[in-house]
């Protein structure tokens, strides 16, 4: 050291806080990426991913604690073909027979509307999810922590699926077994497609803004899904859900979904919730009712335990939906958007979580109607301290509610 002047000092210093950096940076990527592993490992198994999710490389990255998984595809036939579909339906019967005289408001309602848009009120044909990447990151604990889900590039471009067997039958797939046909039987009628095709439901995912590309007819739509959940030791947490529209890579519209909790459960418990609500639209291909129930039972226990200081929904852009109101206004001389909402699919179903603002409504409608007006749509409803969400949005209604 004596023999070295001050540079060479500086230059050895700097190289071994590199050498250290890295070899504790190796031990807690480690660590790191073992827990994260275990946690995408544990979403699989939750949600019976493990024989039909056909996955591309998977990384895990130090300094931004993301497991990335490249070009995740999900092929899932809603009715199984091994006896399993037979053992639902009777208990699926069972259960919907307790839920016979469920009034049809509230969460019952809104559960209903979700498994109907998803299953285009119809047969589901089952589950088809390509997109770019999945990335998934947990840090903390489940008290004290924050999981962090994007799902990038989802293609919303299939929204109807056959099945042959178990295996999952896209249209592009059998594009010249699909009428018109060129065949003519002896009769002389076109011969009929060997396939009888039903919803994908996770083209019709309401929340995913899934409805304003089915009525626009955007079908080259890409979507990426942004999920962040925080909690604090004192049980304080915020939620943010960022879904952005694409096309040809040029973002065309997002909604921005963002509340402030009080108090919410552990972690652990809101992932089993969010698993249990999931599994309602797997639940409602077999049985709407039984769906239904499934759903509204797992918001219900969510919304029973966590208090809610604040909650937002925004919709911004989708220029789409003006161009297509233009075009229905130009081809049937009317001016009502009523007509056009008709026209093309969009529901006029609103919840029914309490007393709106007046001329407000929050049906898919009423979105479009506000984005076609005004390009957004906002609600922002700020929730009395102390109480449940369940309890402010259906015992006393004890929240205020501002609108554009």
């Amino acid at each position: 050291m004596k023999s070295m002047n001050k540079k060479q000092i500086i230059i050895a210093a700097a190289v071994a806080g590199v050498v250290i950096l890295g070899i504790v940076g190796s031990m807690l990527s480690s660590a790191g990426k073992k827990e994260t592993l275990g946690y995408y490992d544990e979403l699989k198994e939750q949600f019976f991913l493990e024989n039909v999710l056909n996955e591309g490389d998977v990384s895990y990255s130090f300094w931004s604690g993301n497991l990335t998984v490249e070009a995740p595809e999900i092929r899932l036939v809603a009715a199984n073909t091994n006896g399993a579909d037979k053992f639902l339906k009777s208990m699926m019967g069972m259960l919907a027979g307790l839920n016979a005289n469920t009034a049809e408001s509230g969460l019952a309602a809104w559960s209903r509307y979700l498994i109907t848009s998803t299953t285009g009120g119809g047969k589901a044909g089952g589950v088809y999810l390509k997109a770019d990447a999945l990335k998934v990151s947990r840090s903390g604990d489940s008290k004290d922590g924050e999981i962090h889900v994007q799902l990038l590039g989802l293609d919303l471009s299939n929204p109807y699926l056959s099945q042959k067997g178990g295996d999952v039958v896209l249209v592009s797939e059998v594009a010249d077994e699909i009428q018109p046909r060129a065949e003519v039987d002896q009769y002389g009628r076109v011969v009929s497609s060997n396939f009888s095709w039903g919803s994908n439901m996770v083209a019709r995912l309401p929340f995913t803004g899934a409805f304003i590309s089915a009525a626009t007819g955007d079908i080259g739509t890409k979507v990426d899904l942004d999920f962040t959940l925080k909690r604090s030791d004192d049980g304080e947490g915020s939620m943010k859900f960022v879904v952005v529209h694409r096309n040809d890579g040029s973002e065309v519209g997002r909604i921005v979904r963002e509340a402030s909790f009080a108090s919410i459960p552990p972690l652990d418990d809101v992932q089993e919730q969010l698993k249990a609500a999931f599994s309602g639209f797997i639940v409602g291909a077999y049985s709407t009712s039984t769906g239904q129930t499934v759903i509204a039972e797992a918001v219900g226990n969510f919304a029973r335990k966590a208090k809610v200081a604040s909650y937002s929904l925004t919709y911004k852009g989708f220029d789409e939906l003006k161009d297509g109101f233009d075009e229905y206004q130009a081809a049937t001389k009317q001016k009502e958007f009523a007509g056009y909402c008709a026209a093309a699919g969009l529901s006029t179903f609103q919840n029914d979580f309490g007393a709106k603002a007046k001329q407000h409504s929050d049906s898919e409608c009423a979105i479009a109607q506000k984005l076609v007006a005004d390009g957004k749509f906002k609600e922002a409803y700020s929730f009395k301290e102390d109480k449940s969400l369940f309890a402010g949005l259906f015992v006393s209604k004890s929240y205020t509610l501002e609108t554009d």
